[in-house]
Parts: C-alpha cells; sequence; structure tokens
C-alpha cells in the first residue's frame, strides 16, 4: 500500500536505530527516479547541455548564480519531481523539516568557524602571516557563489536523493524481504555505492583513467555513508547539507595553512555526530526511565 506511513530504520549501531515515518513509495517509482538520475548525469556529461548559456547566466550574475547552482536546480528539480509525483513523498518525508534548519544552520557555521581556526591557529603556532583567500578579492559572488549553489543544489539534491529518500526506501523493502536488522546496512551500502557510481560519466569525460575513477567512486562511496551517519545521529537531513557543503565549497577567509580544509571538517563531523548519538541515546535512556 504505497499511500501508508510505515517506519524506516537508519542505524547507528544495532540497538539504537533513527525511526523516521518514511511514506512508503511504489517500487515503479524507485526505477523512474534511477532512470531519471542517470539519463540527468549522461545528459549533463554531455555536448547537449547547455553549459555555454549557463555560463553567460553565470557572468552576468557577477558569480551568484553560478553554473553549478543552474545545472543542480534543474537537473536535481527532475528528481524531486518523481520523488514528490510518483513516490508520493511530502517534504518531511525525505528529512526537509521546517525546524531542522536553524540547529543545522548552527551547526554548518560552527564546522565553516572550525576550519578558519584550523588557519588561524597553524599560523600562529608557526609565526607565518595569515592571506586573505583570493576569492574575496574578485568579489561577493565569486566567493559565496560556491557555497550558495551547493546548499540550495548540489549538496541539498545529492542529500534529499540519496540519504533522505534512497536509504530508507532501500531498507525498508529489505527488511520487509527478509533481511531484518541487517536491512538498514544493506540499503547503505547500496544506496551509497550507486551515489559513487553516478559520477563516473562525469569523470570520463574529464578523461580520468581506470585507476582514478575506481578510486573517485571509493571516496566517494565512503562520503555518502559518513553523510548518511551523520544524518541518522542528529535526525536533522540539513546538517548533512551544511556539511557536504562546506566539502565541495569550504569557502575559506584565509588561504589554508596547517590541516586540509577538509580533514578538519571530517574531524568536525566526526565530533558532531558522536556527540548527537550520544545525546539521543542519553534522551533515550531517561525517556525509557520515565516510562
Amino acid at each position: 500500500m504505497p499511500s501508508r506511513l510505515v517506519p524506516c530504520v537508519h542505524p547507528i549501531q544495532r540497538e539504537s536505530v533513527i525511526a523516521i515515518a518514511a511514506r512508503r513509495s511504489p517500487g515503479r517509482a524507485l526505477g523512474l527516479l534511477l532512470v531519471v538520475v542517470v539519463a540527468s548525469t549522461l545528459w549533463f556529461a554531455s555536448p547537449a547541455f547547455p553549459l555555454a548559456w549557463l555560463r553567460q547566466w553565470q557572468l552576468a550574475s557577477g558569480g551568484w548564480v553560478s553554473v553549478t547552482l543552474m545545472a543542480s536546480v534543474l537537473l536535481g528539480g527532475l528528481q524531486l519531481l518523481v520523488i514528490f509525483g510518483p513516490g508520493r513523498q511530502r517534504p518531511g518525508d525525505v528529512g526537509w523539516r521546517r525546524r531542522a534548519l536553524g540547529p543545522a544552520l548552527l551547526a554548518t557555521v560552527g564546522l565553516w568557524a572550525a576550519m578558519q581556526l584550523a588557519s588561524v591557529a597553524a599560523a600562529w603556532s608557526s609565526g607565518t602571516t595569515l592571506q586573505p583567500a583570493a576569492a574575496w578579492s574578485t568579489g561577493l559572488g565569486v566567493a559565496l557563489g560556491p557555497l550558495l549553489a551547493q546548499l540550495l543544489g548540489t549538496a541539498l539534491m545529492e542529500e534529499t536523493v540519496f540519504r533522505g529518500y534512497l536509504w530508507p526506501q532501500l531498507a525498508r523493502r529489505l527488511a520487509d524481504g527478509g533481511a531484518g536488522r541487517h536491512a538498514p546496512w544493506i540499503g547503505l551500502v547500496a544506496s551509497q555505492l550507486l551515489f559513487g557510481l553516478l559520477h563516473v560519466p562525469l569523470q570520463l569525460q574529464a578523461g580520468a583513467g581506470s585507476e582514478a575513477i575506481v578510486g573517485m567512486v571509493l571516496m566517494l562511496f565512503v562520503v555518502g555513508v559518513v553523510f548518511a551517519l551523520l544524518y541518522a545521529a542528529t535526525r536533522n537531513l540539513f546538517v548533512a547539507v551544511g556539511a557536504h557543503a562546506l566539502g565541495n565549497a569550504p569557502t575559506p577567509l584565509f588561504e589554508p595553512q596547517g590541516p586540509a580544509p577538509t580533514m578538519v571538517l571530517l574531524a568536525g563531523v566526526t565530533a558532531l555526530g558522536i556527540g548527537a548519538w550520544w545525546w539521543q541515546r542519553r534522551q533515550e535512556g531517561r525517556h525509557a526511565a520515565g516510562r
């Protein structure tokens, strides 16, 4: 019964799961989404995609409306039409909850600040001078446009499709098929492996070799798992969106010094996920004791 609300579990560990009321999608919607995602990726990697036209809009906007933003909204919008149309999802079913925006904004600003402080600390300890990041001298649109494109485009769309929708739907079907408590983990592996594989056409377009492509797929698979578990730990998809956006567009104030910004981000995400998991476990324990 496609319209029935059913629980979908997201694993943190065997005894600790996050239950999200996921409105079950018809099987044909999952197939249609896969077709749309693959077709969108191939179109974007092909000469038929209007890249030159979008670049004109980017130049005209001073970088605020970037090619990445326009392309991801266009292609991601087609995927959302499937999810909210034939997929019969509501925004809350895929993690789009208004009350989650405030905490996610604070978490994203905190992660960004940690990335800046790492450079400040490295410069102070080594006695070197901080240099402003080059992007800021070319205009706010150039400096902030890539982050805006991630928050409203690529990161938002990918987190919604692969972490907010595909993972729960696969886990639910695997559980119904007899996979039991292993269903969330199998669904996690399957959905995030697909996430990595769908980037292959872009790598082929860029002329990457087989070793580079395999490495890229494995890296994206691990990144997808990290963001999925962050979503599970925080119970907030927008936190994963913010972390994803900073990973793709770090937006530094200074030329990086010391640890790479992505490594600082990974450490921050790990600490945030563990802290959120501990807090949720504590609250659940108190609730159980109260009952």
